[in-house]
């Protein structure tokens, strides 16, 4: 079923408005690396990441092959006292022809120690629907490293629930929270029940 999901779609017209109003969103990293030490904030990825997957169907039915596509991230996180996260992970994703598009928000939880940063994530909205039986499914995580107050270098990798997947991503910290991709309110009520 998780493959379903995972499975990147067409889509609308209006989310590829959406697409270039996110790439043109503009991003400082902020200077004042002071109040600046946790994660909490929106983090951008720059340049979109790229990933790879092995995709059950191929170039032909019943013939996997690994498929390379890039995926534009926004992660809304906070971080508290104790160094535990929680947030969203935003995405859109597309291949090089402009084909495979596939969208979606998902909820986040990690920890700091140090520069050394460990995030999984599960979904709460795939291409505009709300999914709350899947928002306890781990699906994937991040292992990243701060280079500086604004900038992490991430690696991720699909588990057993998506078929295999690595991405590789760059993200800076943004100083435009209310920036053109917000998290959708669904998505808040599935990740943070109560909130």
């Amino acid at each position: 079923m998780l493959s379903q999901f995972f499975r990147l779609t067409k889509s609308s017209h209006a989310l590829s408005i959406s697409l270039l109003l996110f790439m043109a969103c503009p991003v400082a990293a902020d200077s004042d690396s002071e109040g600046k030490k946790t994660m909490t904030g929106v983090w951008l990825t720059r340049p979109a990441a790229a990933f790879v997957y092995q995709d059950p169907d191929g170039f032909e039915p019943g013939v996997a092959a690994p498929l390379k596509e890039i995926s534009l991230m926004r992660w809304e996180l906070e971080e508290d006292e104790n160094g535990l996260i929680t947030g969203y992970n935003t995405y859109y994703s597309i291949d090089d022809q402009g084909g495979n598009q596939s969208r979606g928000t998902l909820c986040m939880v990690g920890a700091r120690q140090g520069s050394n940063v460990l995030l999984s994530e599960a979904y709460a909205v795939y291409d505009g629907y709300p999914v709350p039986a899947l928002s306890t499914l781990t699906i994937f995580r991040f292992n990243c490293e701060r280079r500086g107050a604004n900038k992490l270098k991430c690696l991720g990798d699909g588990l057993s629930s998506i078929p295999p997947t690595v991405l590789k991503a760059a993200l800076v910290r943004s100083k435009l929270p209310g920036d053109a991709i917000p998290v959708p309110e669904a998505a808040r009520e599935i990740c943070q029940p109560g909130a």
